[in-house]
């Protein structure tokens, strides 16, 4: 017997369990995209899961990788720097428009476009030199120089509608998006905290039982799981490893699946004057050693994450199945620092984004409490998010020695993203080795993906070697739903909401 809630949690808008139609989901997330309906000002969790029912990619990927077919049915590396791309028929937008290969050129003209540089998807398709139609259903895109990964970066580009865009501009089309999705935008409520979407038939993902998607915004945790447990809500996201033997307990359904994504602890080489101990590979391998990750995976993470031995997961292109995790070795490690001229220890500051999850958090705490075991005096220091992001986006630090990261392998299902993140072909590198540059330049070109993934898994061996990153546990995505759920789908973009099968109470 569950133990309903009897308060109204902090929704914008609270509704009752009343005739709800089996038709209706109801869904309570911990984010909205900050841009709304804009989709190209990122790729991750929670966003990609409201963009993904607004629109389609190209491609989509799968929890292999993929890329598997969306948009485009097929498509052909024809010469080293050309891809012909050969779209589904018979697709229209929600204003009724046809999706044709001219669309596609005018969106990736589009992405060009000087004043979308301050987006992320237009910097992640800066290797797209051009495109042209060559039919209604066939277009041609020409790079700059090979990109092994194309058909999986074009799984981030959002199908808008390039007429629309231009005929409202980018605030008007933020609250007006039109994509070609199973889902189509009513709108968004008060104070853009809920969105209201209806099914479209004409999708070639047309949903199959849901007519309507209420999606709200409830940023706190425990009035997501108070919404559950009263019958407010169907569906929650964002959850935590340590509430899902809680509402397993109250007969709930919960999904937990690992995400393509490392956490670490980020040890920049090249950010500070000559001398600093981060400089040392054998400063950076102490405090591999020093950090007991399998503590941190067992009893923050409740064995739901596995403990990271590179900065890609085993479901990812370029795993490299001979590399073991850093070990926990205290006395290695304050072997390796004493080698290294610190015997002693160092003093350091490490910055962390304050909106993170709580296993997050104490992760980070159990990092502090470990290096000092080994006498290095850890400052740990909260920041918030925007100042985060700016930071990273500068690589300017100021007095920070080592900062937070993920190493996101999710947008593309690919390491290249996060492995060039930790090089110097970054734009503002903070970890830089030159012998690197040309494998990674070699990873990018090679086509065959049997020899593109021995190339990726020996980058990860220097790496691994090199110990850029205290590298920690794998990340995971969790969500919980009721009764009316009685079948449950998800990609590494997030809940499929048109594959759901909803039933009445």
């Amino acid at each position: 017997m569950r133990a309903w809630a009897s308060v109204c949690f902090a929704f914008a808008l609270c509704v009752s369990n009343a005739n709800v139609s089996a038709q209706t989901l109801r869904v309570a997330v911990s984010a909205f995209p900050p841009t709304l309906g804009n989709p190209f000002t990122g790729a991750s969790l929670p966003a990609a899961e409201l963009w993904w029912s607004i629109y389609d990619g190209l491609t989509r990927l799968n929890w292999t990788g993929g890329p598997e077919p969306a948009l485009a049915l097929s498509w052909e590396n024809t010469s080293p720097t050309t891809w012909v791309f050969k779209l589904r028929s018979n697709v229209s937008y929600h204003n009724g428009k046809p999706f044709s290969a001219h669309d596609v050129v005018k969106l990736l003209n589009l992405m060009k476009r000087e004043d979308m540089g301050r987006f992320l998807i237009p910097n992640e398709l800066k290797l797209v030199r051009g495109s042209r139609a060559l039919d209604d259903l066939t277009v041609e895109i020409e790079t700059v120089e090979p990109d092994a990964i194309l058909p999986k970066r074009l799984a981030t580009l959002m199908v808008v509608d390039p007429d629309h865009w231009d005929e409202v501009g980018v605030d008007g089309y933020t609250l007006a998006p039109i994509g070609t999705g199973p889902f189509r935008l009513i709108g968004f409520g008060r104070g853009n905290a809920t969105a209201t979407l209806e099914a479209n038939p004409r999708s070639w993902r047309a949903p199959k039982s849901v007519d309507t998607l209420e999606y709200r915004l409830v940023g706190d945790k425990t009035s997501r799981i108070q919404g559950l447990l009263s019958g407010q809500v169907d569906l929650i996201t964002g959850l935590h490893v340590d509430d899902v033997a809680i509402l397993e307990a109250q007969g709930f359904a919960v999904s937990v699946r690992t995400n393509p994504q490392v956490k670490s602890i980020a040890l920049p080489n090249v950010l500070h004057e000559d001398g600093h101990p981060l400089e040392d590979v054998r400063v950076r391998q102490a405090m591999n050693y020093a950090v007991d990750k399998k503590s941190i995976a067992k009893f923050i993470m409740f064995d739901y994450a596995e403990v990271a031995s590179q900065g890609v997961t085993s479901a990812t292109i370029g795993f490299n199945p001979n590399l073991e995790p850093y070990s926990y070795n205290p006395e290695r490690a304050r072997a390796l620092l004493a080698e290294a001229g610190y015997p002693n220890g160092f003093a350091m500051n490490i910055e962390v984004a304050t909106d993170t999850t709580t296993p997050d958090s104490l992760m980070y705490q159990k990092v502090e409490q470990d290096l000092e075991s080994i006498g290095i005096d850890v400052t740990l220091r909260a920041i918030p998010f925007s100042d985060y992001s700016s930071k990273y986006a500068t690589s300017e630090w100021g007095d920070a020695d080592a900062f937070n990261l993920i190493w996101n392998n999710s947008a593309f299902q690919d390491p290249i993203r996060p492995i060039e993140y930790f090089s110097c072909l970054r734009a503002n590198p903070f970890f830089c080795v030159p012998e690197l540059v040309e494998p990674i330049k070699q990873s990018n070109a090679e086509i065959d993906s049997g020899k593109r993934d021995l190339l990726l898994q020996s980058i990860m061996a220097e790496l691994h070697a090199l110990a850029p990153a205290i590298w920690l546990t794998n990340a995971v995505y969790t969500s919980a739903y009721g009764e009316r759920i009685a079948e449950f789908k998800s990609r590494p973009t997030g809940v499929l909401f048109e594959e759901l099968t909803v039933t009445d109470d």
